[in-house]
Protein backbone atom coordinates (compact mmCIF):
# COMPACT_ATOMS: atom_id res chain seq x y z
CA UNK A 1 0.00 0.00 0.00
CA UNK A 2 1.58 3.57 -1.03
CA UNK A 3 2.69 5.86 1.62
CA UNK A 4 0.33 9.13 0.68
CA UNK A 5 -3.66 8.82 0.03
CA UNK A 6 -4.78 9.43 -3.43
CA UNK A 7 -8.23 9.13 -4.12
CA UNK A 8 -11.10 9.71 -7.17
CA UNK A 9 -13.24 12.57 -6.30
CA UNK A 10 -11.51 16.14 -5.56
CA UNK A 11 -12.43 17.59 -1.66
CA UNK A 12 -12.64 21.16 -0.76
CA UNK A 13 -10.25 21.00 1.70
CA UNK A 14 -11.35 24.46 3.95
CA UNK A 15 -14.90 22.46 3.64
CA UNK A 16 -13.45 19.12 4.76
CA UNK A 17 -11.43 21.01 7.73
CA UNK A 18 -14.18 23.25 9.31
CA UNK A 19 -15.61 19.26 9.47
CA UNK A 20 -13.31 18.44 12.11
CA UNK A 21 -11.87 21.87 13.43
CA UNK A 22 -13.75 24.63 15.37
CA UNK A 23 -11.01 27.55 14.25
CA UNK A 24 -9.58 27.25 10.55
CA UNK A 25 -7.19 30.20 9.63
CA UNK A 26 -6.47 30.18 6.30
CA UNK A 27 -3.35 32.50 4.70
CA UNK A 28 -5.43 33.01 0.77
CA UNK A 29 -9.30 33.35 0.81
CA UNK A 30 -9.50 31.00 -2.25
CA UNK A 31 -10.36 27.15 -1.48
CA UNK A 32 -8.46 24.45 -2.39
CA UNK A 33 -8.81 21.49 -4.36
CA UNK A 34 -7.36 18.22 -3.83
CA UNK A 35 -7.11 14.38 -3.97
CA UNK A 36 -4.20 13.75 -2.10
CA UNK A 37 -2.88 14.10 1.68
CA UNK A 38 0.44 13.63 2.15
CA UNK A 39 2.60 13.54 5.32
CA UNK A 40 5.58 12.37 4.23
CA UNK A 41 7.28 15.49 1.95
CA UNK A 42 9.00 13.13 -0.04
CA UNK A 43 6.29 11.56 -1.26
CA UNK A 44 4.42 14.24 -2.07
CA UNK A 45 3.04 15.24 -5.70
CA UNK A 46 1.97 17.92 -7.43
CA UNK A 47 -1.68 18.80 -6.57
CA UNK A 48 -1.25 17.18 -3.22
CA UNK A 49 -1.66 18.74 0.52
CA UNK A 50 0.90 18.16 2.86
CA UNK A 51 0.21 17.81 6.02
CA UNK A 52 2.53 19.07 9.03
CA UNK A 53 3.22 16.26 11.29
CA UNK A 54 6.74 15.98 12.12
CA UNK A 55 8.68 17.12 15.04
CA UNK A 56 8.32 21.28 15.42
CA UNK A 57 12.59 21.16 14.54
CA UNK A 58 12.21 19.25 11.30
CA UNK A 59 8.82 21.55 10.39
CA UNK A 60 10.70 24.49 7.96
CA UNK A 61 12.87 21.85 5.70
CA UNK A 62 9.57 19.63 5.47
CA UNK A 63 7.35 21.73 4.37
CA UNK A 64 10.07 23.52 2.17
CA UNK A 65 10.47 19.98 0.40
CA UNK A 66 6.74 20.08 -0.30
CA UNK A 67 6.33 23.21 -1.48
CA UNK A 68 9.61 22.55 -3.98
CA UNK A 69 7.80 19.41 -4.96
CA UNK A 70 4.77 21.00 -5.70
CA UNK A 71 1.99 21.05 -2.89
CA UNK A 72 -1.27 22.78 -3.18
CA UNK A 73 -1.64 23.67 0.25
CA UNK A 74 0.15 23.13 3.93
CA UNK A 75 -1.84 22.43 6.97
CA UNK A 76 0.40 22.59 9.99
CA UNK A 77 -0.95 23.22 13.92
CA UNK A 78 1.33 26.93 13.64
CA UNK A 79 2.47 29.04 11.63
CA UNK A 80 5.71 27.97 9.53
CA UNK A 81 8.65 29.55 7.87
CA UNK A 82 8.66 28.95 3.68
CA UNK A 83 5.15 28.55 3.14
CA UNK A 84 3.77 31.88 1.81
CA UNK A 85 3.76 30.85 -1.38
CA UNK A 86 1.04 28.19 -0.95
CA UNK A 87 -2.24 28.46 0.86
CA UNK A 88 -1.85 27.86 4.44
CA UNK A 89 -4.15 26.14 6.85
CA UNK A 90 -3.45 26.56 10.61
CA UNK A 91 -5.59 24.52 12.81
CA UNK A 92 -6.06 23.13 16.27
CA UNK A 93 -5.12 19.48 15.63
CA UNK A 94 -3.57 18.58 12.66
CA UNK A 95 -3.54 14.75 13.36
CA UNK A 96 -7.32 15.09 12.86
CA UNK A 97 -7.65 17.08 10.09
CA UNK A 98 -5.39 14.56 8.30
CA UNK A 99 -7.62 11.35 8.80
CA UNK A 100 -10.56 13.22 7.83
CA UNK A 101 -9.12 14.47 4.87
CA UNK A 102 -7.77 11.46 3.98
CA UNK A 103 -11.09 9.18 4.43
CA UNK A 104 -12.86 12.23 2.97
CA UNK A 105 -10.91 11.46 -0.36
CA UNK A 106 -12.16 8.30 -0.72
CA UNK A 107 -15.28 9.42 0.15
CA UNK A 108 -15.88 8.15 3.68
CA UNK A 109 -15.51 4.09 3.33
CA UNK A 110 -16.71 3.97 6.28
CA UNK A 111 -19.76 5.25 5.96
CA UNK A 112 -21.06 1.94 3.50
CA UNK A 113 -19.60 -0.53 6.32
CA UNK A 114 -20.69 -1.48 10.33
CA UNK A 115 -17.09 -0.78 11.66
CA UNK A 116 -16.16 -2.31 14.69
CA UNK A 117 -13.41 -1.04 16.84
CA UNK A 118 -11.57 -3.53 19.32
CA UNK A 119 -8.65 -1.95 21.61
CA UNK A 120 -7.62 -2.93 25.03
CA UNK A 121 -4.24 -4.22 26.38
CA UNK A 122 -4.20 -8.05 25.33
CA UNK A 123 -6.86 -10.07 23.40
CA UNK A 124 -7.43 -7.42 20.62
CA UNK A 125 -6.94 -10.02 17.91
CA UNK A 126 -8.26 -13.28 18.87
CA UNK A 127 -11.38 -10.97 19.92
CA UNK A 128 -11.32 -9.43 15.90
CA UNK A 129 -11.01 -12.91 14.28
CA UNK A 130 -13.81 -14.38 16.92
CA UNK A 131 -16.27 -11.69 15.78
CA UNK A 132 -15.13 -12.52 12.10
CA UNK A 133 -16.26 -16.10 12.79
CA UNK A 134 -19.77 -14.82 13.98
CA UNK A 135 -19.96 -11.94 11.49
CA UNK A 136 -18.97 -14.78 8.47
CA UNK A 137 -21.27 -17.55 10.22
CA UNK A 138 -23.88 -14.94 10.24
CA UNK A 139 -23.77 -14.81 6.19
CA UNK A 140 -21.84 -11.08 6.46
CA UNK A 141 -18.54 -10.63 4.11
CA UNK A 142 -16.20 -8.87 6.52
CA UNK A 143 -12.88 -7.18 6.28
CA UNK A 144 -10.52 -7.29 8.82
CA UNK A 145 -7.19 -4.74 9.77
CA UNK A 146 -5.21 -5.71 12.30
CA UNK A 147 -1.97 -7.24 13.62
CA UNK A 148 -1.95 -10.68 11.90
CA UNK A 149 -2.26 -8.79 8.53
CA UNK A 150 -5.48 -7.11 6.39
CA UNK A 151 -8.18 -9.17 5.19
CA UNK A 152 -10.04 -6.95 2.45
CA UNK A 153 -12.84 -9.53 1.82
CA UNK A 154 -10.86 -11.36 -0.86
CA UNK A 155 -7.22 -11.55 0.14
CA UNK A 156 -5.00 -11.22 2.92
CA UNK A 157 -2.09 -8.34 2.80
CA UNK A 158 0.84 -8.74 5.63
CA UNK A 159 1.19 -5.12 7.62
CA UNK A 160 3.66 -3.51 10.24
CA UNK A 161 1.55 -2.23 12.65
CA UNK A 162 -2.00 -3.03 13.74
CA UNK A 163 -3.60 0.40 13.28
CA UNK A 164 -2.27 1.89 9.75
CA UNK A 165 -1.64 5.36 9.44
CA UNK A 166 -4.62 7.57 8.42
CA UNK A 167 -3.53 7.37 4.97
CA UNK A 168 -3.22 3.78 4.67
CA UNK A 169 -6.39 2.86 6.97
CA UNK A 170 -8.69 4.79 4.58
CA UNK A 171 -7.57 3.62 1.23
CA UNK A 172 -8.02 -0.24 3.46
CA UNK A 173 -11.35 0.80 3.89
CA UNK A 174 -12.23 1.86 0.41
CA UNK A 175 -10.81 -1.62 -0.76
CA UNK A 176 -12.80 -3.44 1.52
CA UNK A 177 -16.17 -1.83 0.59
CA UNK A 178 -15.36 -2.16 -2.77
CA UNK A 179 -14.48 -5.55 -2.47
CA UNK A 180 -18.42 -5.54 -1.01
CA UNK A 181 -17.96 -6.14 2.26
CA UNK A 182 -20.52 -5.34 5.00
CA UNK A 183 -18.39 -4.72 8.32
CA UNK A 184 -14.71 -4.19 8.78
CA UNK A 185 -12.86 -4.75 12.09
CA UNK A 186 -10.54 -2.92 13.79
CA UNK A 187 -8.10 -3.82 15.76
CA UNK A 188 -7.27 -0.26 17.50
CA UNK A 189 -3.87 0.43 19.31
CA UNK A 190 -3.33 2.88 22.03
CA UNK A 191 -0.77 4.88 19.49
CA UNK A 192 -3.63 4.94 17.17
CA UNK A 193 -5.53 6.58 19.33
CA UNK A 194 -3.26 9.07 20.44
CA UNK A 195 -2.19 10.10 17.18
CA UNK A 196 -5.70 10.49 15.85
CA UNK A 197 -5.49 7.58 13.15
CA UNK A 198 -9.27 6.65 13.55
CA UNK A 199 -10.53 10.40 12.48
CA UNK A 200 -13.08 10.39 10.01
CA UNK A 201 -14.25 6.96 11.35
CA UNK A 202 -17.54 6.53 13.55
CA UNK A 203 -17.23 3.20 15.16
CA UNK A 204 -20.89 1.12 15.28
CA UNK A 205 -19.26 -0.88 18.19
CA UNK A 206 -16.27 -0.59 19.92
CA UNK A 207 -15.31 -3.49 22.30
CA UNK A 208 -12.43 -2.86 25.70
CA UNK A 209 -10.91 -6.25 26.13
CA UNK A 210 -9.30 -5.04 29.15
CA UNK A 211 -7.26 -1.91 30.21
CA UNK A 212 -3.77 -2.79 32.12
CA UNK A 213 -0.23 -1.46 31.98
CA UNK A 214 1.55 -1.84 28.57
CA UNK A 215 3.66 0.85 26.21
CA UNK A 216 4.98 3.46 28.45
CA UNK A 217 7.96 3.85 26.31
CA UNK A 218 5.05 5.71 24.18
CA UNK A 219 2.82 6.92 26.56
CA UNK A 220 5.17 7.80 29.47
CA UNK A 221 2.60 7.21 32.33
CA UNK A 222 0.34 3.98 32.88
CA UNK A 223 -2.51 6.88 33.69
CA UNK A 224 -1.87 8.53 30.06
CA UNK A 225 -2.19 5.29 28.73
CA UNK A 226 -5.07 4.34 30.65
CA UNK A 227 -7.21 7.39 29.39
CA UNK A 228 -6.07 7.22 25.71
CA UNK A 229 -7.51 3.78 25.80
CA UNK A 230 -10.85 5.44 26.87
CA UNK A 231 -10.48 7.85 24.23
CA UNK A 232 -11.51 5.56 21.59
CA UNK A 233 -15.33 6.04 22.38
CA UNK A 234 -14.17 9.80 21.12
CA UNK A 235 -14.82 7.73 17.72
CA UNK A 236 -17.77 5.67 18.44
CA UNK A 237 -21.26 6.91 16.86
CA UNK A 238 -24.06 8.39 19.54
CA UNK A 239 -26.06 4.95 19.86
CA UNK A 240 -22.94 2.64 19.17
CA UNK A 241 -22.60 -0.67 21.02
CA UNK A 242 -19.85 -0.36 23.78
CA UNK A 243 -18.43 -3.95 25.04
CA UNK A 244 -16.45 -3.67 28.05
CA UNK A 245 -15.36 -6.49 30.67
CA UNK A 246 -16.12 -6.08 34.45
CA UNK A 247 -14.04 -8.66 35.69
CA UNK A 248 -11.18 -6.01 34.34
CA UNK A 249 -10.29 -3.70 37.45
CA UNK A 250 -9.76 -0.73 35.25
CA UNK A 251 -12.64 -1.64 32.70
CA UNK A 252 -15.19 -1.62 35.46
CA UNK A 253 -14.06 1.79 37.60
CA UNK A 254 -14.77 3.74 34.70
CA UNK A 255 -18.00 2.14 33.17
CA UNK A 256 -20.39 5.10 34.84
CA UNK A 257 -18.20 7.05 32.29
CA UNK A 258 -19.62 5.39 29.16
CA UNK A 259 -22.23 7.39 27.80
CA UNK A 260 -23.37 4.78 24.84
CA UNK A 261 -25.86 1.66 24.91
CA UNK A 262 -23.82 -0.84 26.86
CA UNK A 263 -23.53 -5.16 27.05
CA UNK A 264 -20.93 -5.92 30.21
CA UNK A 265 -19.35 -9.40 30.23
CA UNK A 266 -17.42 -11.36 32.66
CA UNK A 267 -16.96 -14.95 34.63
CA UNK A 268 -16.44 -14.21 37.89
CA UNK A 269 -19.04 -11.14 38.23
CA UNK A 270 -22.42 -10.81 37.44
CA UNK A 271 -22.87 -9.06 33.87
CA UNK A 272 -25.01 -9.04 31.06
CA UNK A 273 -23.26 -11.77 29.12
CA UNK A 274 -21.63 -14.52 31.38
CA UNK A 275 -20.27 -18.00 31.31
CA UNK A 276 -18.60 -20.59 33.54
CA UNK A 277 -16.02 -23.25 32.63
CA UNK A 278 -16.95 -26.91 32.83
CA UNK A 279 -14.34 -28.84 31.49
CA UNK A 280 -10.26 -28.11 30.50
CA UNK A 281 -8.20 -30.53 28.68
CA UNK A 282 -5.15 -29.54 26.65
CA UNK A 283 -6.84 -30.15 23.22
CA UNK A 284 -9.82 -28.42 24.09
CA UNK A 285 -12.13 -26.26 26.70
CA UNK A 286 -16.24 -26.02 27.07
CA UNK A 287 -17.96 -23.65 28.88
CA UNK A 288 -21.76 -22.54 28.88
CA UNK A 289 -22.46 -18.71 27.68
CA UNK A 290 -25.69 -17.48 29.58
CA UNK A 291 -27.03 -14.19 28.11
CA UNK A 292 -30.65 -13.63 29.92
CA UNK A 293 -32.55 -16.11 29.98
CA UNK A 294 -30.33 -17.90 27.16
CA UNK A 295 -27.79 -20.23 27.65
CA UNK A 296 -25.72 -22.47 25.51
CA UNK A 297 -22.38 -24.74 25.35
CA UNK A 298 -19.28 -23.75 23.51
CA UNK A 299 -16.95 -25.84 22.94
CA UNK A 300 -13.45 -24.77 21.95
CA UNK A 301 -9.99 -25.89 20.86
CA UNK A 302 -8.03 -22.88 21.93
CA UNK A 303 -8.50 -22.76 26.38
CA UNK A 304 -7.50 -20.75 28.27
CA UNK A 305 -9.85 -17.83 30.86
CA UNK A 306 -8.31 -15.68 28.60
CA UNK A 307 -9.48 -16.92 25.56
CA UNK A 308 -13.23 -17.55 26.89
CA UNK A 309 -13.13 -13.32 27.79
CA UNK A 310 -12.28 -12.90 24.01
CA UNK A 311 -15.38 -15.06 22.96
CA UNK A 312 -17.80 -13.21 25.72
CA UNK A 313 -16.56 -10.20 23.44
CA UNK A 314 -17.05 -11.28 20.38
CA UNK A 315 -20.40 -12.68 21.51
CA UNK A 316 -21.86 -9.38 22.93
CA UNK A 317 -21.03 -7.53 19.82
CA UNK A 318 -22.90 -10.63 18.09
CA UNK A 319 -26.13 -9.84 20.18
CA UNK A 320 -25.91 -6.27 19.88
CA UNK A 321 -25.74 -7.11 15.87
CA UNK A 322 -28.87 -8.91 16.37
CA UNK A 323 -27.48 -12.53 16.01
CA UNK A 324 -29.00 -15.50 17.57
CA UNK A 325 -26.79 -17.49 20.39
CA UNK A 326 -26.78 -20.52 18.26
CA UNK A 327 -25.05 -19.14 15.39
CA UNK A 328 -22.91 -16.92 17.36
CA UNK A 329 -21.70 -20.13 18.91
CA UNK A 330 -20.94 -21.53 15.98
CA UNK A 331 -18.78 -18.61 14.27
CA UNK A 332 -16.88 -18.89 17.13
CA UNK A 333 -15.61 -22.61 16.75
CA UNK A 334 -15.49 -22.06 13.38
CA UNK A 335 -12.18 -20.24 14.64
CA UNK A 336 -10.00 -23.23 15.86
CA UNK A 337 -6.74 -21.15 16.43
CA UNK A 338 -5.30 -17.43 15.52
CA UNK A 339 -1.83 -17.61 14.90
CA UNK A 340 0.80 -17.38 18.16
CA UNK A 341 -2.50 -16.92 20.47
CA UNK A 342 -2.18 -19.96 22.69
CA UNK A 343 -1.65 -21.61 19.22
CA UNK A 344 -1.52 -25.39 20.09
CA UNK A 345 1.16 -27.55 17.41
CA UNK A 346 -0.04 -30.92 17.15
CA UNK A 347 2.14 -33.63 15.24
CA UNK A 348 1.47 -36.45 16.93
CA UNK A 349 4.14 -36.11 19.89
CA UNK A 350 2.74 -37.67 23.51
CA UNK A 351 3.59 -33.91 25.33
CA UNK A 352 1.64 -30.39 24.64
CA UNK A 353 3.58 -27.78 22.82
CA UNK A 354 1.77 -24.09 22.61
CA UNK A 355 2.70 -20.98 20.98
CA UNK A 356 1.45 -17.66 22.38
CA UNK A 357 2.23 -13.89 21.81
CA UNK A 358 2.85 -12.56 25.57
CA UNK A 359 4.17 -9.65 25.50
CA UNK A 360 3.01 -8.38 29.45
CA UNK A 361 3.42 -9.95 32.54
CA UNK A 362 0.10 -10.30 33.02
CA UNK A 363 -0.68 -12.26 29.75
CA UNK A 364 2.45 -14.44 30.33
CA UNK A 365 0.95 -15.68 33.50
CA UNK A 366 -2.04 -16.02 32.22
CA UNK A 367 -0.43 -18.23 29.97
CA UNK A 368 1.50 -20.08 32.03
CA UNK A 369 -1.37 -21.21 34.36
CA UNK A 370 -3.48 -22.19 31.24
CA UNK A 371 -0.88 -24.48 30.10
CA UNK A 372 0.02 -25.48 33.52
CA UNK A 373 -3.57 -26.77 34.73
CA UNK A 374 -3.80 -28.97 31.73
CA UNK A 375 0.24 -30.42 31.91
CA UNK A 376 0.27 -33.57 34.69
CA UNK A 377 4.31 -33.49 34.05
CA UNK A 378 6.94 -30.83 33.88
CA UNK A 379 6.28 -27.17 32.28
CA UNK A 380 8.91 -26.12 30.06
CA UNK A 381 8.53 -22.26 28.82
CA UNK A 382 10.53 -20.82 25.89
CA UNK A 383 10.36 -17.58 26.54
CA UNK A 384 11.99 -15.16 23.74
CA UNK A 385 13.53 -11.70 25.13
CA UNK A 386 13.70 -8.39 23.97
CA UNK A 387 15.00 -5.19 24.22
CA UNK A 388 11.62 -3.64 23.85
CA UNK A 389 10.46 -5.44 27.09
CA UNK A 390 10.32 -2.65 29.75
CA UNK A 391 13.50 -2.77 32.18
CA UNK A 392 11.58 -2.34 35.06
CA UNK A 393 9.00 -4.89 33.98
CA UNK A 394 11.70 -7.48 33.02
CA UNK A 395 12.39 -9.14 36.57
CA UNK A 396 8.78 -9.73 37.06
CA UNK A 397 8.49 -11.62 34.02
CA UNK A 398 11.52 -13.77 35.48
CA UNK A 399 9.59 -14.24 38.81
CA UNK A 400 6.12 -15.15 36.78
CA UNK A 401 8.20 -17.80 34.64
CA UNK A 402 9.66 -18.90 37.99
CA UNK A 403 6.63 -19.59 39.68
CA UNK A 404 5.00 -21.71 37.25
CA UNK A 405 6.92 -23.30 35.33
CA UNK A 406 9.07 -26.15 35.57
CA UNK A 407 11.61 -25.07 33.53
CA UNK A 408 12.85 -22.41 31.82
CA UNK A 409 14.58 -21.80 28.64
CA UNK A 410 15.71 -17.95 27.68
CA UNK A 411 16.50 -16.90 24.35
CA UNK A 412 16.42 -13.92 22.38
CA UNK A 413 12.55 -13.49 20.42
CA UNK A 414 14.19 -13.13 17.08
CA UNK A 415 17.06 -14.87 14.61
CA UNK A 416 19.41 -12.63 15.90
CA UNK A 417 21.02 -11.82 19.62
CA UNK A 418 22.04 -7.85 19.78
CA UNK A 419 23.64 -6.45 23.06
CA UNK A 420 20.60 -5.30 24.08
CA UNK A 421 18.48 -8.49 23.92
CA UNK A 422 21.63 -10.31 25.79
CA UNK A 423 21.14 -7.33 28.29
CA UNK A 424 17.40 -8.09 28.43
CA UNK A 425 17.94 -11.47 28.90
CA UNK A 426 19.89 -11.00 32.12
CA UNK A 427 17.69 -8.92 33.45
CA UNK A 428 14.58 -11.02 33.01
CA UNK A 429 17.15 -14.39 34.53
CA UNK A 430 17.78 -11.84 37.43
CA UNK A 431 13.54 -12.57 38.72
CA UNK A 432 14.59 -15.80 39.59
CA UNK A 433 14.91 -17.24 43.23
CA UNK A 434 17.56 -19.89 41.62
CA UNK A 435 19.60 -20.35 38.63
CA UNK A 436 18.42 -24.37 38.99
CA UNK A 437 15.92 -25.38 36.01
CA UNK A 438 16.85 -22.12 34.08
CA UNK A 439 19.03 -22.19 30.65
CA UNK A 440 20.06 -19.65 29.09
CA UNK A 441 20.70 -20.64 24.93
CA UNK A 442 20.38 -17.60 22.71
CA UNK A 443 20.08 -19.20 19.44
CA UNK A 444 16.23 -19.64 19.34
CA UNK A 445 16.04 -22.69 17.42
CA UNK A 446 18.65 -24.34 19.87
CA UNK A 447 16.05 -23.08 22.64
CA UNK A 448 13.50 -24.52 21.13
CA UNK A 449 15.00 -27.72 20.07
CA UNK A 450 16.07 -28.73 23.75
CA UNK A 451 12.94 -28.17 24.76
CA UNK A 452 11.23 -30.36 22.64
CA UNK A 453 14.04 -33.05 23.09
CA UNK A 454 13.62 -33.33 27.06
CA UNK A 455 9.76 -32.65 27.19
CA UNK A 456 8.04 -36.70 27.74
CA UNK A 457 4.59 -37.93 28.35
CA UNK A 458 2.52 -35.51 29.99
CA UNK A 459 5.11 -32.85 29.85
CA UNK A 460 3.73 -29.33 27.97
CA UNK A 461 6.16 -26.89 26.33
CA UNK A 462 4.88 -22.87 26.18
CA UNK A 463 6.85 -21.30 23.40
CA UNK A 464 6.65 -17.13 23.89
CA UNK A 465 8.33 -14.85 22.25
CA UNK A 466 7.39 -13.95 18.77
CA UNK A 467 3.81 -14.40 18.41
CA UNK A 468 2.28 -12.73 15.55
CA UNK A 469 5.66 -12.31 13.23
CA UNK A 470 4.88 -15.84 12.47
CA UNK A 471 2.58 -15.55 9.82
CA UNK A 472 1.78 -17.03 6.63
CA UNK A 473 2.69 -14.99 4.34
CA UNK A 474 5.29 -15.27 1.63
CA UNK A 475 7.53 -11.99 3.26
CA UNK A 476 7.24 -13.84 6.78
CA UNK A 477 10.30 -13.50 8.76
CA UNK A 478 13.26 -16.12 8.68
CA UNK A 479 12.71 -18.07 11.40
CA UNK A 480 9.42 -18.95 12.39
CA UNK A 481 8.34 -20.59 15.55
CA UNK A 482 5.61 -22.75 14.43
CA UNK A 483 7.23 -24.19 11.23
CA UNK A 484 10.35 -25.19 13.35
CA UNK A 485 8.76 -26.93 15.78
CA UNK A 486 6.10 -28.77 13.52
CA UNK A 487 9.44 -29.62 11.13
CA UNK A 488 11.39 -30.68 14.50
CA UNK A 489 8.28 -32.51 15.83
CA UNK A 490 7.88 -34.25 12.30
CA UNK A 491 11.45 -35.25 11.77
CA UNK A 492 11.60 -36.45 15.90
CA UNK A 493 8.82 -38.16 16.13
CA UNK A 494 7.74 -39.88 12.75
CA UNK A 495 7.26 -43.42 14.23
CA UNK A 496 5.07 -42.48 17.33
CA UNK A 497 3.11 -39.97 14.35
CA UNK A 498 2.89 -42.67 12.01
CA UNK A 499 1.46 -45.20 15.06
CA UNK A 500 -0.82 -42.74 16.31
CA UNK A 501 -2.55 -42.01 12.47
CA UNK A 502 -2.85 -46.16 11.83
Amino acid sequence: MRAYCRGGTPISLKKTLKSVCKTVHCSFETDVKTQGCVSDPEQMWPGGVFFVLCPPEEAVEAVGLAVYRGCSAVVAGRPILGAETVPFFVVPNVREAFGACCQAIYDHPAKSLKVIGVTGTSGKTMTSYLISGILAEAGYETGLVGSLGIFDGQLYHATEESTPTPDKLAAWLHRIAENGCTHAILEVSSQAIAEARLAGIKFDAVCVTNIRRDHLDYHQTVEQYRRTKLNVFKYAKKKALAVCNVDDRITEAVLPLIDHPLLTVGIRNQAEVNAFLVERFRSEQTFIVTAGTDAIPFRTTTIGDDFIYNCLTATAVGIGLGIDLKTIARGIERVESVPGRMERIECGQNFGVFIDSARTTDSLSAALKTVREVTEGRLFCVFGAAAHHESAKRQSIGKAIDSLADRAILTSASDRLDSETATAICDIGKGFASSDGVHIMPDRAEAIAWALSEAGPNDSVLIVGKGESELLFPDAPPFCDRLFAKQWLYENHTEEYTLLGS
